[in-house]
């Protein structure tokens, strides 16, 4: 599948599965300071009783996406843990820790950072087809 596609699409992939994976990983973390999923009752506030079914389908969308998004990190944790060294350590300089564009210029001339980069993509794409279908992957082109 991916030898079809051009160093730049598979960037933009690449790009849009680790945007999707830090926003994830925030998510998280914000669900988990700011939602309290046991029932509760608060005392300090007085309201006109509401229909319990809207808090009830507000929780359970939210544990839905909450497991959702626990999934797509393991999934990229996963990945990540079958990735290279020299794969997993492009990756994190590149998309992970994109602070500094120009974090390969004292390492590698920019032949070496091209190949790096194809190996890189490639590796990760193939790993992430043994968790996503093809056609999951293509949407994330658009």
């Amino acid at each position: 599948m991916y030898e079809k596609l051009t160093l730049k699409q598979k960037d933009k992939i690449v790009k849009t599965i680790y945007k999707n994976y830090q926003r994830a990983q925030l998510d998280i973390l914000y669900m988990n300071q700011h939602y309290n999923y046991y029932p509760q009752i608060d005392i300090f506030k007085v309201r006109e009783p509401s229909s319990s079914s809207d808090t009830e389908n507000h929780l359970l969308n939210q544990l839905e996406r909450k497991q959702y998004l626990e999934e797509y990190v393991n999934i990229m944790n996963q990945v990540h843990s079958h990735l290279s060294k020299e794969s997993y350590f492009f990756i994190e300089n590149e998309y992970l820790n994109f602070y500094d564009t120009n974090w390969w210029i004292h390492l590698f001339s920019k032949a070496t950072y091209y190949r790096l980069k194809h190996n890189a993509l490639n590796e990760l794409l193939d790993i992430a087809l043994h968790f996503w279908s093809e056609k999951e992957i293509l949407m994330l082109l658009k």
